[in-house]
């Protein structure tokens, strides 16, 4: 974790910036994680993890196990709750994703961009005994997944840049790699309004990706993938036939297009 390009901002808390790396080092399916494992997750000292870990635990969003180390509280739980009902999106593209992921016979995820990662908001999983096993609240790199490469080609020129610092950043001497990953995927969006990752991220898995663009003002871009066992999808199936039906779902979720999403309270602006 580093802040160095905070180093010289007034307004930037770095205490509570530590207390939030602390509670991101935990991935869906942790249970208890000791301050050594999150020292080690975070690069925190371990006597600031101590002290971390104490004080979010008082505050309820971490509980203390009696046998040591802490897990995730109620009060974070009801936090991340109330994140996901802010994407109103998820109820309206559930049961178009489920029916997609079943005639298919592909995995369907919607997911949005956390800084180089994404997060995913909803998932329906294919019956095919190989697929990528993630839920709601996952992370996964963005530079190697059809799913982030979406968001990446989505992304604004000036947006996209400051990424690439911070991919850069993350990649180190593997970044020239990434890079030209990321390039190609950007000529596939532009050509054919999707992205692909065939084995870049699991080798076993071929998916594609398509972006989702804000539905109402203020609320972020999100991108939806489709991913298959390489047994039963190659390049070609990938590209000829789920491809085109994946910009097919993505063009449903958007207004005009038979799905009308509104995010709560939302009211069109009043003409003056």
């Amino acid at each position: 974790m580093t802040h160095e390009r905070f180093d010289d901002d007034r307004l930037f808390v770095t205490a509570l910036a530590r207390g939030l790396a602390l509670l991101s080092a935990y991935r869906p399916g942790d249970g208890v994680l000791g301050n050594q494992e999150l020292a080690a997750r975070t690069g925190l000292p371990k006597s600031t993890v101590s002290r971390l870990s104490y004080t979010l635990a008082a505050q309820g969003y971490l509980v203390a196990d009696p046998a040591g180390g802490y897990r995730p509280g109620p009060t974070l739980l009801a936090l991340a709750a109330t994140a996901l009902a802010g994407h109103d999106v998820r109820r309206a593209a559930a049961p178009l994703m489920q029916a997609f992921s079943l005639e298919h016979a592909v995995s369907t995820s919607l997911a949005v961009r956390d800084g180089t990662d994404v997060v995913y908001l909803e998932t329906c999983r294919s019956q095919a005994r190989v697929s990528v096993q993630l839920n709601v609240g996952s992370r996964v790199p963005l530079a190697t997944t059809a799913i982030g490469r979406a968001l990446y080609a989505g992304l604004p020129d000036n947006e996209r840049a400051r990424l690439d610092d911070a991919l850069a950043a993350r990649y180190g001497d593997r970044w020239e790699t990434v890079r030209a990953g990321l390039a190609a995927a950007l000529r596939d969006w532009e050509k054919t309004g999707y992205t692909a990752s065939f084995g870049d991220y699991e080798t076993e898995v071929m998916a594609v990706g398509v972006t989702v663009p804000p539905l109402w003002p203020g609320q972020q871009a999100m991108s939806l993938n489709a991913s298959g066992p390489v047994f039963l999808f190659d390049e070609a199936r990938m590209r000829n036939e789920i491809a085109p039906a994946l910009v097919a779902l993505g063009r449903s979720l958007l207004p005009g297009h038979g799905q009308e999403i509104r995010p709560s309270g939302y009211s069109e602006p009043t003409a003056r």
